[in-house]
């Protein structure tokens, strides 16, 4: 009777182990945020081309608490305000779905997306005082062209490709959340769309919209 008690509390003693392991194997598992409110987030990346074209550039959704967001890319020169849900895990848009899963956005509908960065939107302007530096691509050529955007924190930038400003001695830029900024500057009218994602900075610029030889430039740049 004793080895029998002996047995069966070794026996328990496994069966919570076991439990206990299984338990946090499932907490590690991907779930959707049962908690997670859209509101406080935005989604921004790179897509693989404007329109079917071969030009990359960057995108941004935010959302509202109308259920409505600010969708744009190409320099926020497409832009919109469409309709969104989010229901067990996923954010809808029309067509397009997020799945989100451990504060991160694990899939996506759209296949010409090719990254999309779930960022809680920052306390404070992310982009004051900062300086981005990297390369950008004109109308999609791998031409490698230099770029410096520096931002003052007043809220104006400046912006210089190849050594030639884009912007004067400094522009305004209007915040859409603090980790999105848009601008309209020069007298053509060139638009600039800025979103941090992952740490660095989506930067698509177009000169000319909706004319037949726009241009548009888009890089990624990193913080200095």
């Amino acid at each position: 009777m004793k080895n029998f008690k002996t047995i069966f509390a070794k026996t328990l003693m496994i069966l919570s182990v076991l439990a206990v392991f299984a338990s946090c194997k499932k907490d590690k598992e991907a779930k959707p945020e049962d908690n997670f409110d859209p509101t406080k987030y935005y989604i921004t990346g790179e897509e693989a081309s404007i329109g079917g074209g071969s030009s990359p550039t960057s995108y941004v959704y935010c959302f509202f608490a109308n259920a409505k967001t600010y969708s744009t890319s190409q320099g926020g020169y497409n832009s919109d305000n469409p309709n969104y849900t989010y229901t067990d895990g996923v954010i809808k848009i029309g067509n397009l779905t997020f799945t989100i899963a451990n504060n991160a956005v694990t899939s996506c509908s759209n296949a010409s997306y090719r990254s999309y960065h779930l960022q809680k939107i920052p306390d404070a302007d992310s982009f004051a005082g900062k300086t981005f530096k990297g390369t950008v691509a004109t109308n999609g050529l791998a031409n490698g062209k230099s770029c410096l955007i520096k931002y003052t924190t007043d809220k104006k930038f400046t912006v210089s490709i190849d050594g030639f400003g884009q912007t004067g001695t400094g522009a305004d830029y209007i915040l859409q959340n603090n980790g999105v900024a848009t601008a309209r500057t020069g007298n053509e009218g060139r638009l600039h769309l800025m979103t941090i994602g992952d740490g660095k900075l989506y930067y698509s610029q177009v000169n000319g919209a909706g004319t037949p030889n726009y241009t548009h430039y888009y890089g990624v740049l990193t913080s200095q």
